[in-house]
């Protein structure tokens, strides 16, 4: 530090104040051009417009990825869980004309322990969007029919053995689901932010399942904020937990 203090002053006195200048704190006022006046800087509009910017380009972003999944693939398929995500997804589909050509199926699954605004929400946004979801639930088991579900598998299961309620509500009719309606790419509403796991996918990938099943994440990019902030504009028909203070379902 010393050396280099020595060689600033000795290089000081051969330039003179022209070396000392070129270290010295920049005025803004240097940058600009002369005789230009700044305008007045509202921040509350500036924030406003650049989030306003944001959406346009994730909403483009997004229905973008659809069009892709929708017209490229010949069976695209959206598990819809009817969380925040998932009803924006479900707009854009209506929006693009997708739910009613049938270029994309809505799957659903019930695992008979779903809050029961969820199914009764369900059959809103069917009237709402005109269309009608494919219900699947445990093997064996009539859709809605839960009595025949306690009396096979127990109402118990998922207290008394929680990976085998997984299997039987979750991981199979998901499964089953998928295969029966011919999937070859499956649309869903994972992000980024929702987890470590997910932090670094994008719109489109490659997955196991089923040897190759394409996936689409259409709002990969977009935050929570952002999510709600949509639903917000475009009044979408959202769960009625969610004005209760759940912010996933």
């Amino acid at each position: 530090l010393k050396l280099t203090m020595k060689l600033f002053v000795a290089l000081s006195a051969v330039f003179g104040a022209s070396l000392t200048s070129a270290f010295a704190p920049t005025s803004p006022a240097a940058f600009r051009p002369s005789g230009l006046k700044m305008a007045e800087f509202d921040q509350e509009q500036f924030i406003s417009e650049s989030k306003e910017m944001r959406m346009k380009h994730l909403e483009e972003q997004a229905m973008f990825a659809l069009k892709i999944a929708c017209e490229n693939y010949e069976n695209a398929v959206f598990p819809n869980a009817m969380i925040a995500g998932d009803v924006v997804i479900t707009h854009l589909l209506h929006r693009m004309g997708y739910l009613k050509d049938g270029k994309c199926k809505v799957m659903v699954v019930d695992t008979f322990h779903l809050f029961p605004e969820t199914m009764e929400f369900l059959r809103e946004i069917e009237d709402y969007y005109d269309f009608k979801a494919e219900v699947f639930c445990a093997e064996g088991i009539p859709v809605g029919d839960k009595a025949a579900y306690d009396k096979k598998y127990g109402a118990d299961l998922w207290k008394e053995n929680i990976e085998e309620y997984d299997r039987v509500c979750k991981v199979e009719p998901f499964q089953r689901g998928l295969k029966t309606l011919n999937t070859n790419c499956m649309i869903n509403g994972r992000t980024r932010w929702q987890g470590f796991e997910r932090a670094w996918i994008d719109q489109f990938e490659n997955a196991p399942i089923g040897g190759g099943l394409a996936k689409c994440n259409p709002i990969a990019y977009w935050t929570l904020e952002d999510t709600f902030d949509y639903i917000a504009k475009y009044d979408v028909p959202h769960h009625p937990l969610h004005a209760k203070g759940y912010p996933s379902i």
